[in-house]
């Protein structure tokens, strides 16, 4: 069974970036293990992610606190022991420090111990200048993507109203008319190793 890697800042992440993509992957039998580097505001973080499908972790960091050197060896003992092929992680322009640092991470350890395929994810309200070339149909799992952010009960209502759950409702929907369908989750490919190539997940066969 092929294994995929999701590696978060904070516990609501995953979700946002790509809890339906979780149920999709999911459905067509890959292993799963979701990461959030951060412990605070979790509960219910691993009844959501369940429930998307996926094994859940969470580092003991907090929010605006995370190592950077522990984060490397906290991240690179889990490639070790769950041996991914392929690893999803937060895109590289963020407006919350926590989001860049655990991008840098990832990538620079996926690259190190040559993953076949990496992708980063899209959090609305704090991805810069986004840029995707990957999309996945969520339209059959959109509402598990939903069920699952209301899992989570650690977060104050007021950020769960004015930007965890827009985030869910306005994004997908926009993205599935980008892509031509009910709703999508959109993605940045950094290529292949296995092929090594570019542009792998833009190559076109009709």
């Amino acid at each position: 069974m092929e294994k995929i890697l999701i590696i978060a800042a904070h516990v609501d992440d995953p979700i946002i970036g790509m809890g339906g993509t979780i149920a999709v992957l999911h459905n067509k039998g890959y292993e799963i293990l979701v990461i959030s580097a951060c412990n605070d505001r979790s509960s219910g973080y691993e009844d959501a992610i369940e429930y998307l499908g996926g094994k859940s972790l969470k580092f003991d960091f907090s929010y605006g606190r995370i190592n950077l050197d522990n984060l490397k060896t906290a991240v690179e003992n889990e490639i070790k022991k769950f041996k991914p092929t392929i690893l999803f992680t937060h895109w590289h322009n963020e407006i919350l420090e926590d989001h860049e640092i655990v991008s840098k991470i990832s990538v620079q350890l996926a690259r190190q111990y040559e993953l076949r395929e990496l992708f980063l994810f899209e959090i609305p309200a704090t991805s810069l200048n986004f840029q995707f070339d990957v999309g996945v149909n969520i339209s059959e799992t959109y509402s598990k993507k939903r069920e699952a952010i209301e899992m989570l009960k650690g977060i104050d209502k007021e950020t769960f109203n004015t930007e965890i759950l827009p985030s869910i409702l306005y994004s997908s929907g926009f993205r599935g008319i980008q892509f031509g369908c009910k709703f999508a989750e959109t993605f940045k490919s950094l290529g292949s190793r296995k092929p090594l190539a570019p542009y792998y997940r833009r190559l076109v066969e009709f």
